[in-house]
């Protein structure tokens, strides 16, 4: 499925519609996706740690638009970029700049990516995590080194899901950071992929 404009506009509209909530969007192999629909999904505000620590984390300012605001997060192994906005459209369109400046892989109709939106203070904060691929390679591991880790928005935003109650009790941070390192975008490509958004502003 792809994800048009229509579809960055009616998350958002979801955002503002339900203020208690962040919204969630898992792009193509990239978690828990469904590929026949935009699949959205809607979890109690304050849960992810996210929500509350993005500022702390900025690292620049990728461009100003009317009145939204592009940033990029120094979080590492994770890649997150953040579009802070009054306007639902000026909102839309970076988020559609955004989409342009992504690869798409040759398999695929849409870039890989997760997506968490909320809507407060009269704005919405939209964050958009490119993804490199769908699982680690201990998903598919065999005996101790095997943990079934396929992360999707809800991991990105800082809650690490393990449906298995053996990987619960034995995954370290080492673990959750060589996961991410491995599903998310690395710095060179976080680098060109902020070159080709500033091309298109």
């Amino acid at each position: 499925h792809s994800f048009p404009t229509r579809r960055s506009s009616d998350l958002l509209d979801l955002a503002q519609a339900l203020t208690d909530y962040v919204i969630f969007y898992n792009g193509p192999k990239c978690g828990a996706s469904a590929p026949d629909h935009a699949h959205f999904q809607a979890g109690n505000k304050g849960f992810l740690p996210i929500e509350k620590d993005w500022r702390n984390q900025i690292a620049g300012k990728i461009a100003d638009y009317e009145q939204a605001t592009l940033w990029y997060m120094n979080d590492a192994p994770r890649a997150t970029l953040v579009i802070e906005s009054s306007s639902k459209e000026n909102a839309v369109h970076l988020f559609d700049i955004i989409y342009r400046s992504l690869t798409v892989k040759p398999e695929e109709e849409e870039p890989m990516m997760n997506v968490l939106a909320l809507y407060e203070d009269e704005k919405w904060v939209v964050f958009v995590f490119p993804r490199e691929k769908h699982r680690p390679a201990c998903y598919t591991a065999e005996g101790e080194a095997n943990l079934l880790s396929s992360p999707a928005s809800v991991d990105l935003g800082g809650v690490f899901i393990t449906p298995v109650e053996k990987d619960f009790l034995k995954i370290t941070a080492e673990d959750v950071a060589q996961i991410l390192s491995e599903v998310c975008v690395n710095a060179t490509d976080f680098e060109n992929i902020r070159k080709r958004i500033q091309e298109q502003i």
